[in-house]
């Protein structure tokens, strides 16, 4: 006999995300976990209600004539959730609250607008305001309240933060399209060391990854050309000033004639963008709203991340 008390939200949730997909993987990049954790939803959940609810093969994941019967309710018990939820939000605050989000330059031009998309699309009327900054000043920010959040690098443990990671993305070279290293199609950051390399200021967080990275090669400081922010750099690449090493979000959509882009190896050096807040602060409506709407959007922001640094690895 099936046990209510032994159903859970998060097995149902696993259950409807199996059965839109037809798929255990494509599940787990949707809920953003592993696989052998939404296996175990499934097995609490088939255990509840006393019966399988997929056929699985090498092939494919079907549902059983109980599972088919079960997912059009499931379906329906999550819906009525998030409407009450929606309902609870716009009973505790209006729907023209406002907003203060800090952000790093490197994350204003391709994350925020998908973030700020999701969120409007729930809260039509809510003020934003944003306030570009490098991470230290993103983090103070968010320390001393001044915004609501930041969307930055993952910082350091401590410090009375949470954070929520969005997404890892890879650095990678840009230097001009008549370049010597160009005509590469792997480069190493061993091969960075004689050229003049394009930087933003001592103390942003790109900077110390790339330090970190040319550490063990004792790259020579006079060649260097230092700008405030990284994402005015593909501007000096393409005049010939230099070459430059940039996160994948800084980087052209669209393919430039004037620029190549290669994936750096030896290491491979990525960095990882989040949600950054107070965590002893309690959240108001409308920003647990934010942050639940951002959260949801994170495997579809890791997954796009990762299809547009595999067009560079080809």
């Amino acid at each position: 006999m099936a046990s209510l008390n032994a159903v859970d939200l998060e097995g149902l949730r696993g259950f409807v995300a199996i059965a839109r997909h037809a798929s255990f993987q494509l599940a787990t990049t949707e809920l953003n976990i592993s696989a052998p954790a939404l296996t175990r939803r499934i097995q609490r959940l088939e255990a509840a209600i006393g019966a399988p609810l997929f056929e699985r093969t090498t092939r494919r994941v079907q549902l059983t004539p109980i599972g088919e019967m079960l997912l059009p309710r499931a379906r329906d018990i999550l819906s009525s959730l998030a409407d009450a939820l929606s309902a609870v939000d716009d009973a505790l605050a209006s729907r023209s609250g406002q907003l203060s989000l800090g952000c790093i330059p490197t994350a204003t031009r391709l994350l925020l607008p998908h973030i700020l998309r999701a969120f409007h699309e729930r809260r039509p009327q809510t003020r934003i305001r944003i306030a570009e900054n490098n991470v230290a000043g993103v983090t103070a920010a968010v320390l001393n309240g001044t915004v609501d959040f930041g969307i930055t690098l993952q910082p350091a443990a401590g410090a009375g933060l949470a954070f929520d990671a969005l997404l890892t993305e890879p650095f990678l070279l840009a230097c001009p399209i008549d370049h010597p290293l160009a005509e590469r199609r792997h480069v190493d950051w061993s091969d960075l060391k004689p050229y003049r390399l394009i930087v933003s200021e001592p103390g942003s967080g790109n900077r110390a990854v790339l330090e970190q990275a040319l550490r063990k090669w004792r790259w020579q400081r006079d060649h260097l050309v230092e700008i405030d922010h990284l994402t005015s750099s593909l501007g000096l690449v393409e005049a010939g000033l230099g070459i430059s090493v940039l996160p994948l979000s800084a980087l052209p959509d669209l393919p430039d004639p004037r620029l190549a882009i290669r994936v750096l190896g030896g290491p491979r050096v990525t960095r990882t963008l989040g949600l950054l807040r107070r965590r002893a602060i309690p959240l108001g409506a409308v920003a647990q709203q934010f942050r639940r709407a951002v959260r949801q959007l994170a495997p579809l922001l890791e997954a796009q991340a990762a299809e547009r640094a595999a067009r560079y690895s080809l």
